[in-house]
């Protein structure tokens, strides 16, 4: 899986948070933020749009695969709608904690 540049992942978050930032989106900076506030309601919602907007594969490429145990809390997941989607992240969940 070939790895996304800089400027990939900060159009693929600037379509995804089209609403909320009008400045062109440094993607790493902004994804460290908020793994470093996981407790903060923002970077809940923050990784809850990522989870329920991006395909697998796109997440990994976005997320480092050693941080996404970290996101998979239930303060997050728990919020998640559809129930099959969120099933979905429970069990990856339960795969990535083996």
């Amino acid at each position: 899986m070939k790895p996304l540049t800089p400027s990939q992942k900060g159009k693929i978050l600037s379509r995804l948070f089209w609403d909320t930032e009008g400045n062109p989106i440094d993607a790493e900076s902004l994804i460290e933020a908020h793994l470093q506030s996981l407790e903060d309601i923002q970077s809940q919602q923050f990784f809850r749009k990522l989870l329920t907007s991006c395909d697998w594969y796109t997440l990994l490429k976005l997320i480092p695969a050693g941080k996404l145990p970290a996101i998979f809390n239930d303060d997050i997941i728990d919020q998640i709608f559809p129930q099959d989607l969120k099933m979905k992240y429970k069990y990856a969940r339960d795969i990535l904690y083996r």
